[in-house]
């Protein structure tokens, strides 16, 4: 089956630790062809619009939710 990769950029959401932030994210669109199934890959969060403390936080985008952590400036997807 065929599909595509298309590079987007999207805005979100971050919620923890009693805070809550807008951020802008990029990410690699896989989409199946000929359908409209589609995941984002490469989750990237370019830009917050505070700083935030190291620790868990949830990221919405999308009507989607995932759970990311924050560490020494890092930001990495959780494996659930």
């Amino acid at each position: 089956m065929a599909f595509t990769r298309d590079p987007v950029r999207m805005s979100g959401i971050l919620r923890g630790s009693g805070l809550t932030a807008q951020c802008m994210m990029t990410a690699l669109r896989v989409t199946l062809a000929g359908t409209r199934l589609c995941k984002d890959c490469q989750l990237s969060i370019e830009w917050i619009s505070k700083p935030l403390p190291e620790g868990n936080y949830s990221l919405t985008f999308e009507d989607k939710t995932i759970q990311m952590h924050y560490s020494q400036g890092a930001w990495k997807a959780i494996a659930v």
